[in-house]
């Protein structure tokens, strides 16, 4: 499977998406609002994709829940992280609605959503209530949980931005963070250090933020986080993915082609270039046509299809459950 993922314009493939997913450098297609009307549309695009490719393809989404859920109408509206933390029984909710998110997904023929938020706090502008909370034993609580459910339902989890991107307040999508504190380890990083001893995450996406106390290059970027850190000190042997490379907190590792290269190079086992047409070809033609065999790892086993799963009990327990949280956090906090 090839180290790039790429995104699609819109419900249908075009003729050059078709050119591009057939090209042996692409392993992976990531979903956005604008791929969504229904179902039944998002199913014949996804089979479509693997019909197209001829090959194994990992396809993702952010479905996280709260502002960050692609697919909305006809799935189960999902909270943000916040608000399992702070529900009286926040810890059989999130490994509730860690199942649902997977479950459902998994039911269209998708293989992973980018999820959880393993960040801390609520301040910075690209996390907010994505967060489950400030505290780290509270975040590696309900974000093992949460991981719990999705795991039951069949799903790899991607925990994300490593080592952390709630100390700064920049949004990594309109600039480059900045981060100077030199606790990251000792704070924020704690989160992944436990649940990757624990074996909960399967994947793991950095931050596009620079730590400099540690290094001068973005963490998505940098052979110090990626290889010391993660690989070496930390033991993880899962998929490493770069965030978006054309996110503005990227702009510091050259053009397109040269931040796919950087990724990879620095660490990333796939890299991903999304909303860009003209960067993702350049990323495509930058990249080596290497194979990255770890990536079928996270390909998904086969599910029962969503009209099926809809008349489980186990589905309709769930989104009943999910649905009043979602009521009861919006009650609170409109």
């Amino acid at each position: 499977m090839g180290p790039l993922m790429l995104d699609v314009s819109s419900y249908e493939l075009d003729a050059e998406e078709r050119e591009i997913i057939q090209h042996p450098t692409v392993g992976g297609i990531i979903f956005f609002a604008r791929n969504y009307d229904n179902r039944d549309q998002l199913r014949a695009l996804i089979k479509d994709i693997r019909k197209t490719a001829k090959r194994p393809l990992i396809i993702g989404v952010d479905q996280e829940g709260g502002r960050v859920q692609r697919f909305r109408e006809q799935f189960s509206i999902l909270p943000p992280a916040r608000a399992f933390a702070e529900s009286d029984n926040g810890l059989a909710l999130a490994t509730t609605g860690g199942w649902l998110m997977a479950a459902e997904l998994l039911a269209m023929d998708i293989d992973i959503s980018f999820a959880p938020v393993l960040d801390l706090g609520f301040d910075c502008k690209a996390i907010g209530n994505r967060a489950f909370s400030d505290n780290p034993a509270d975040v590696i609580r309900y974000a093992s949980a949460f991981i719990d459910g999705m795991a039951i339902a069949g799903m790899a989890a991607t925990g994300k931005h490593f080592p952390g991107h709630g100390g700064v307040i920049a949004d990594s999508h309109l600039e480059t963070p900045y981060d100077s504190r030199d606790n990251i380890k000792q704070h924020d990083m704690t989160v992944f250090t436990d649940l990757i001893s624990n074996n909960k995450l399967q994947g793991i996406m950095p931050a596009h933020v620079v730590f400099d106390a540690y290094d001068e290059r973005p963490a998505s970027g940098s052979e110090y986080w990626l290889k010391q850190v993660l690989r070496r000190d930390l033991g993880f042997n899962g998929v490493i993915f770069s965030d978006d490379l054309n996110m503005k907190g990227a702009d510091v590792l050259g053009t397109y082609g040269e931040r796919a290269v950087a990724a990879q190079q620095s660490g990333c086992d796939m890299v991903m270039l999304c909303n860009n047409r003209e960067g993702a070809i350049q990323a495509l033609d930058g990249l080596p046509q290497t194979q990255v065999s770890i990536l079928n790892s996270l390909l998904k086993k086969p599910t029962p299809e969503f009209n099926a799963l809809m008349q489980t009990r186990e589905w309709k327990q769930a989104h009943q459950s999910i649905a009043h949280l979602v009521d009861t956090w919006n009650n609170k906090n409109n």
